[in-house]
């Protein structure tokens, strides 16, 4: 074997002996929510400009003013303003809605959607939102 060869060699196995296992983000919550016209202004009546503030909104109507659409489920993880404050940045971080559904949500005619809490050893590192059944 040439020595660059070996060099090679070694530095796949001196570098599999000193990486750090990834781990995979797991479900810590999720909820099921209909967003509508009362989600998209904020308790001063100041029209939201995303998404995330949506969801933000959306639980802070359900956890502080106990505004609660039918379909609304409650969460174990955006009960604290601190967690509802974080909720446009994990939006971001996460998977987004398809077109239609944000254009329904931002126009006030509202949808239905299911919200995945994703971390690591309970720590939320991001949500990610599908349309809802039901």
């Amino acid at each position: 074997m040439a020595l660059g060869n070996k060099i090679a060699a070694l530095a796949i196995v001196l570098s599999s002996l000193f990486a750090t296992p990834v781990l995979a983000d797991e479900v810590i919550a999720e909820y099921l929510a209909w967003l509508d016209a009362r989600d998209t202004v904020n308790s001063s009546g100041v029209k939201l400009g995303s998404f995330g503030q949506v969801l933000a909104q959306d639980r802070a109507n359900y956890h502080r003013f106990g505004i609660r659409q039918e379909l609304d489920m409650g969460d174990t993880v955006f009960g604290s303003r601190d967690m509802r404050a974080k909720l446009p940045k994990l939006y971001e971080a996460g998977r987004r809605v398809e077109a239609y559904i944000l254009e329904d949500v931002m126009s006030g005619r509202g949808h239905y959607v299911l919200v995945r809490v994703m971390g690591q050893g309970g720590r939320v590192t991001r949500v990610d939102v599908y349309e809802g059944a039901g």
